[in-house]
């Protein structure tokens, strides 16, 4: 994490997460849209499979934008505009340096979205698409919290990421996101915990 951070150089970075290949060109035209005001901005994609890495690559190919492929073994420098990694295998360190996440699944019909609390349980401000029916309920309570915002489309992606790029306000939503958690575990732990107390007092008797 120290090595990345160190590597990244202080700059703005958002995430795509779980991404589908479907969904690769409008979050690169959201990146586009956003390095014309914020030119230090660096996206990360995490792919959500390999077969997924495959159509995303071939989507950042196409988008003419300064490609790092992190798997591959490039580092990036401060020209790079898109870090694509093949999968999700490191999308804890990737959330770590990522104060913003826009969590995919969620710009296409039929898959039903990811759950939200990942990301926010790592400390990341959630930005998701409209299609989430399998975690509505996560979703619906992010969003009550203000830890995370509902994206349409590139264009609308593309301003939530300048406005959340700045720390504080992503921030503001990460600490939103984590009372939600925190607050979840709270509440399992008592369940627990009152169960224990129900059975042990059963056993005795």
């Amino acid at each position: 994490h120290e090595e990345v951070s160190t590597m990244l150089s202080g700059r703005p970075v958002w995430l795509a997460a779980r991404l589908r290949g479907l969904e690769a060109r409008d979050v690169l035209a959201a990146h586009r849209q956003a390095v014309r005001l914020n030119h230090r901005l660096l996206l990360v994609i995490v792919p959500a499979s390999d077969d997924e890495a495959m159509r995303i690559s071939r989507a950042a190919d196409a988008s003419q934008m300064r490609i790092c492929r992190w798997d591959a073994g490039d580092v990036p420098d401060e020209n790079t505009q898109v870090l694509l990694t093949d999968g999700p295998e490191d999308l804890g360190l990737w959330y770590r340096v990522s104060p913003l996440a826009f969590v995919g699944g969620s710009l296409l019909t039929g898959i039903g979205g990811e759950s939200p609390y990942e990301a926010a349980s790592l400390g990341t401000a959630i930005l998701y698409g409209p299609n989430v029916g399998k975690h509505l309920a996560s979703y619906t309570r992010l969003v009550d919290a203000g830890a995370a915002r509902i994206v349409r489309d590139a264009d609308s992606l593309a301003a939530a990421v300048l406005q959340l790029a700045a720390p504080d306000q992503a921030a503001q939503m990460a600490h939103a996101g984590w009372d939600v958690i925190s607050s979840g575990a709270e509440l399992v732990d008592r369940v627990i915990a009152d169960m224990s107390d129900y059975l042990d007092t059963k056993d005795s008797a």
